[in-house]
């Protein structure tokens, strides 16, 4: 009997093959120590139990790369490809406030990057929001330690932050598209861009924000909310032409199909995946569920993917960041071979 064991439990502790649309990723547990890949395209779930990702919070993706942080020994933090199990440390950023974790590349090439963006507001007399002290914490391999650099913005915060073309864009609350420069001088400038959205400001509507680069080209998914229950009832998507400096709205996605989760976001051709293109599938926090949009149709189908996993938040284990509780959560985990191009 354990003989016939043995081949299951070795193949629980490996990871699924790669596939042409993204997986997406629950961690659920007690512990945390157990993985469920969903696959859309499949349409079935794999559950596992990778022994480098038990008990660990997956902060951001880039290619089939992950930026793993222990959730009970601060010290623990690795990048790890789930595909490959190649795997790197790196120093912790024990009490680092952060709201986006972005990798900017693979960690075998040079100007691999680990950035994590924070906001706190700046309260002023009476109670009154003055402002955002926004912090840039980074750190690249030829550092040992992370570099911590802190800017005060009146009305705005950082809601949005991508790798493109080698530089980093970042997304502000009021939808201009800024460039971030970490080194050899620290900046932040506007790209000049035609602001998202202009003249709507008084519009009484919530956003969700994302940046992909797909293809060569970088869009911005936005995701409209009601004010008072942070549901998305609606999409709307630009492409960047930086020739013109402007944002081009997009009716129609073709072939592309976006995916955007908590701290994630990744895209694949549906025609090469098996899905239906013009689409956005995307999730909420502590949600089990996973939405998809038709950009066409303006509706959105609810399914529940990972009917393995349990409601009861209760029994796993939380994990308090910036005084908000993470529980039970969702990550698309692409893995492509190379930046915006096809699984061969």
């Amino acid at each position: 009997m354990e003989k016939e064991q043995q081949p299951r439990i070795a193949l629980r502790l490996q990871p699924p093959p790669p596939r042409r649309d993204p997986w997406l990723v629950q961690i659920h547990g007690k512990k945390e120590e157990i993985q469920t890949f969903f696959s859309v395209s499949e349409g079935r779930y794999h559950v596992k139990s990778i022994p480098e990702m038990r008990g660990k919070r997956i902060c951001a993706t880039y290619q089939g790369w992950l930026v793993l942080k222990n959730l009970y020994f601060l010290a623990d933090c690795i990048l790890f490809n789930p595909m490959s199990l190649q795997k790197f440390e790196f120093p912790s950023w024990e009490n680092t406030p952060y709201h986006i974790c972005l990798l900017t590349s693979p960690p075998e090439q040079p100007n691999c990057t680990i950035l994590l963006i924070g906001s706190k507001r700046i309260i002023g007399k009476y109670y009154t929001v003055e402002g955002f002290k926004v912090s840039f914490t980074f750190w690249h391999p030829k550092n040992d330690n992370w570099i911590r650099k802190e800017i005060n913005f009146r009305e705005k915060k950082i809601n949005a932050a991508t790798c493109f073309n080698g530089k980093i864009y970042m997304l502000d609350s009021l939808h201009n598209l800024l460039l971030l420069e970490l080194e050899p001088i620290f900046g932040i400038r506007d790209v000049g861009v035609r602001r998202l959205r202009e003249g709507a400001d008084k519009e009484r509507i919530g956003f969700k924000s994302t940046l992909i680069e797909s293809d060569g080209e970088l869009f911005a998914v936005l995701g409209l909310c009601h004010p008072d229950f942070d549901q998305i009832f609606d999409f709307e998507i630009y492409r960047l032409n930086l020739d013109e400096k402007v944002w081009e709205i997009v009716e129609n996605t073709g072939d592309r199909v976006f995916f955007v989760g908590f701290g994630s976001c990744a895209w694949c051709w549906g025609s090469e995946a098996g899905i239906k293109g013009n689409t956005i599938y995307f999730t909420y926090e502590n949600d089990r569920c996973l939405y998809e949009f038709d950009v066409e149709e303006k509706s959105i189908t609810v399914t529940l993917p990972f009917p393995n996993v349990k409601n009861n938040w209760d029994e796993t284990a939380q994990y308090s960041h910036k005084g908000i509780v993470f529980k039970c959560y969702q990550i698309f985990l692409s893995t492509k071979i190379k930046a915006g191009g096809r699984v061969p």
